[in-house]
């Protein structure tokens, strides 16, 4: 299958997603298809409620809630600052809770690279989806100049 061919496919299996459960399926298989660790998507509506889907370790997700992590992610910030998709690597990780942070998440196996992008609604609204993988710079940094197109298109997809 060619990379056109497969990203059609992941388009359209994330079109023909039925609620969450048919998401949740989506993304694993689009995990999967991309040979990346973890996948999720985050999204916020204009009364508040989150929802999410993802394949990231059950006990990442209750720990990062339980920790209210979210004042501490520096991927959260960055997603906050920027317009454009965020390469973890490009990110500041200097104070000393965003390294006790990051070494917490590599334990938990979200791993030592990532890439997020970020969706702003008219009305407060916004979506996340984040990729993140275990690896070397080298690599993903190929990965990333090889689909980061692929995740734009994915993530507008997730959110029509």
């Amino acid at each position: 299958m060619t990379a056109s061919t497969a990203l059609e496919h992941i388009l359209g299996g994330i079109e023909q997603a039925d609620g969450h459960a048919g998401l949740q399926v989506a993304i694993e298989a689009l995990r999967d298809e991309m040979n990346v660790d973890l996948m999720v998507c985050h999204w916020v509506d204009s009364a508040g409620d989150q929802y999410s889907c993802g394949t990231y370790p059950a006990e990442w997700v209750h720990r990062y809630l339980d920790q209210n992590y979210l004042r501490v992610d520096p991927v959260i910030t960055g997603c906050y600052q920027r317009f454009h998709p965020v390469n973890w690597k490009r990110l500041d990780w200097s104070s000393k809770a965003s390294r006790a942070f990051q070494k917490e998440a590599i334990f938990y196996s979200v791993g030592n690279q990532g890439f997020s992008v970020l969706i702003r609604g008219p009305n407060g609204q916004f979506a996340l989806f984040t990729v993140s993988h275990s690896g070397n710079n080298a690599d993903w940094a190929a990965f990333t100049e090889e689909h980061t197109l692929s995740m734009l298109l994915i993530t507008t997809r997730l959110w029509i």
